[in-house]
């Protein structure tokens, strides 16, 4: 069964790119504009790994990031935060609110899928 990967992120062409590129590796892909939907799916789409980005419309990331840790139903999925914020502040902020990794757009795409495979086994 193939694993499922959430990608929360408001910029279309690069949600497309993202899946084009995880339909690739054979993954299944759900997608959310904002940070309310994309708790929303975290609990009715039980992916595996969610992409997550920080600058979205109603909440960001970082704030859904923390919800998903502290939710029962989503605390054990892995997240992966994919923001063009790169100062080590930022990445500590992420990586502090509960994300497994921290990527820096623009991304390479194949060090963004080694964070995938690391965090799915």
């Amino acid at each position: 069964m193939a694993k499922k990967i959430l990608i929360v992120e408001d910029h279309l062409p690069t949600v497309e790119m993202m899946t084009e590129m995880f339909k690739m590796e054979e993954f299944e892909v759900a997608s959310a504009s904002d940070g309310l939907e994309g708790l929303k799916k975290a609990e009715s789409e039980k992916p595996d790994l969610i992409v997550l980005d920080v600058m979205m419309p109603y909440m960001d990331g970082i704030e859904v990031c923390k919800k998903l840790k502290e939710s029962s139903k989503t605390s054990k999925i892995p997240v992966i935060i994919v923001s063009v914020k790169a100062a080590e502040a930022d990445i500590n902020t992420g990586k502090g609110s509960g994300a497994n990794d921290y990527v820096v757009k623009p991304f390479d795409p194949q060090k963004l899928m080694e964070a995938v495979h690391k965090l799915i086994k």
